[in-house]
């Protein structure tokens, strides 16, 4: 076994269950972008779909994966989608994102009228993280744009909060009324077409923190998962979620080796050998998901024991102490994420570790290793 990643599909649904409860009565909309933040696309989303208004997709050949897999829960595409992709993307039943009101309109409407089938858009509103999205005094004259083509269908409108991680977070608050000022402006035109648009800003952290940005639906993305959107999160939550973390990482060990005091492991020789040890070599490295900034600095799980990184991550390869676990052997078990016994290393230490935020380490993990569905 070089390496599998282990998915539980039971804490999974879990954790959906979970935010559904906490944002109700607004609606729970899944996102399963970036493979499932590295969970597994096709699976996860099957997984969660019983629960989920809507899933969230990037791309839209992410909403093809998931046609094709079966799943049939109405899909967001929260990316742009290039003019020559409509095609494909209203095949799969799709809901793109919509901030343009010239050439990509046209674009889009021929493509409905040679599907001979509407299409229904979320219209997005940049209120401030200057990104994507329609300045908020755009969206009346874009709705009324919009509007003239029946092709398009005004599903919902739209925005995405910059700051929401922060306990106090005025920003958050910017971002909301400016969006609140945008559908006011706004709301005499849908009400007189009868539109009522599905509103949505908040994604996990918001969620959590801040329940006025609920609205009519919410984007649960890394939280989905059992992990929070940043320790300040999970510490200014008055009652603690339950979430489950949903994903493990083990490899084992290939080779076990005794070294004395002295000698240099690994590339550029940046660890020597304090006295006489034992190491093993785990047959993972940066290609494989684990960041080279755990060189020196990070640890992994065998036999119970924590046992440090030494030397620099290579490619391929990983090097560890293991004078915290002097049974291990060629074959031993090594607990890359995940629990061990008493010991536990998260996507949270390897994101101490390297500097950086457990989205990018669980998103990292690359398809190519193996995952494993664990009911």
């Amino acid at each position: 076994m070089i390496g599998t990643i282990s998915i539980s599909l039971a804490a999974l649904r879990h954790n959906a269950r979970v935010l559904r409860d906490l944002v109700a009565p607004a609606r729970a909309a899944f996102v399963v972008k970036g493979n499932a933040y590295g969970h597994g696309l096709v699976e996860s989303a099957l997984a969660v779909e019983p629960l989920a208004s809507h899933l969230c997709v990037y791309a839209v050949e992410e909403a093809l994966e998931l046609r094709d897999g079966g799943v049939t829960a109405p899909l967001l595409v929260l990316g742009p989608v290039p003019p020559q992709q409509l095609p494909d993307a209203l095949a799969a039943r799709a809901e793109p994102a919509l901030w343009n009101a010239k050439g990509y309109v046209r674009a889009l409407t021929e493509a409905a009228r040679a599907r001979h089938t509407p299409v229904r858009v979320h219209v997005k509103i940049n209120t401030d993280l200057n990104r994507l999205g329609l300045e908020s005094h755009e969206l009346v004259d874009a709705l009324e744009e919009y509007l003239r083509h029946p092709e398009i269908e005004i599903a919902g409108i739209y925005s995405h909060l910059a700051s929401a991680e922060e306990i106090d977070s005025p920003y958050t608050m910017h971002q909301l009324e400016a969006f609140d000022r945008a559908l006011a402006r706004a709301k005499p035109l849908l009400e007189r077409r009868g539109i009522v648009p599905i509103r949505h800003i908040a994604a996990s952290a918001a969620a959590m923190l801040w329940p006025q940005t609920r609205l009519d639906m919410v984007r649960c993305g890394i939280a989905l998962y059992g992990l929070w959107p940043s320790p300040q999160t999970r510490e200014a939550v008055e009652s603690p979620l339950e979430l489950q973390p949903v994903l493990s990482y083990a490899s084992e060990l290939v080779a076990t080796r005794s070294i004395p005091k002295g000698a240099s492991v690994g590339y550029g020789g940046t660890f020597h050998a304090p006295h006489d040890m034992r190491i093993g070599v785990v047959p993972l490295g940066y290609a494989d998901g684990i960041p080279r900034l755990l060189s020196n600095r990070g640890a992994f799980a065998v036999g119970g024991a924590l046992c440090p990184i030494i030397g620099r991550v290579a490619m391929n390869m990983t090097l560890v102490d293991l004078s915290a676990a002097p049974n291990a052997h060629p074959g031993s078990k090594v607990t890359l994420i995940g629990q061990d016994g008493g010991v536990n290393v998260s996507a949270d230490d390897w994101a101490r570790w390297s500097d950086t935020i457990n989205y990018e380490i669980v998103t990292r993990l690359p398809r190519v290793i193996p995952r494993q569905y664990l009911d």
